[in-house]
């Protein structure tokens, strides 16, 4: 479901979670009684259930086969909300991330100025899901790091000792040369 592409190329997948956190942070919270109680009242669509159980990809299919088949605008923003949220918490690339953060972008424009109604804790354990992954990332590309140095350290040393063996064999070479000379002089001499 790519219908709305965001272009945040100049984004850094952190920078890129840190724009939307902030971004929905400043979302028009609840703020009425009913609207409370209507969120507590509302049993969690199928998607949420899923998604909440940790079923990710089933989540994806009944947040798309919804956003997809129903006529209701509410519903249909809701499940566009869903979708975003399971698309980023799956998403393990820079363009599914950008997709995923596009969604959210497609949905609070299409929510408008409406009460955010639908389930935060979907959103925040996504960026939760994306934090990790980019610790991880950002931890394994540390190692990389680590590991490439001590790699150039140890060929530098081999080199260094290599160097040295070929200086000790030139010396001897020469000395090889040194003493064959002079047993050359003196078979001329006899």
């Amino acid at each position: 479901m790519s219908n709305c592409k965001l272009s945040l190329n100049f984004l850094n997948p952190l920078t890129s979670l840190l724009f939307v956190f902030l971004f929905f942070s400043g979302c028009a919270p609840a703020t009425t009684i009913e609207i409370t109680q209507e969120m507590q009242n509302k049993p969690p669509s199928n998607g949420d259930f899923l998604f909440i159980n940790g079923d990710f990809k089933n989540a994806l299919l009944e947040y798309q086969m919804t956003y997809e088949k129903t006529f209701s605008a509410e519903e249909r923003n809701e499940a566009l909300y869903g979708l975003a949220c399971t698309e980023l918490m799956l998403a393990t690339t820079d363009s599914q991330r950008i997709e995923a953060i596009g969604n959210l972008y497609k949905w609070d424009v299409t929510k408008g100025s409406a009460p955010f109604t639908e389930n935060h804790h979907l959103l925040v354990l996504a960026l939760k899901q994306q934090a990790d992954f980019l610790q991880q990332k950002d931890r394994d590309s540390q190692q990389r790091k680590i590991n490439t140095n001590t790699i150039i350290s140890s060929q530098k040393k081999q080199i260094a000792e290599m160097a040295s063996i070929v200086k000790n064999l030139q010396k001897q070479i020469e000395e090889l040369e040194a003493i064959d000379e002079i047993f050359q002089g003196k078979r001329k001499a006899l």
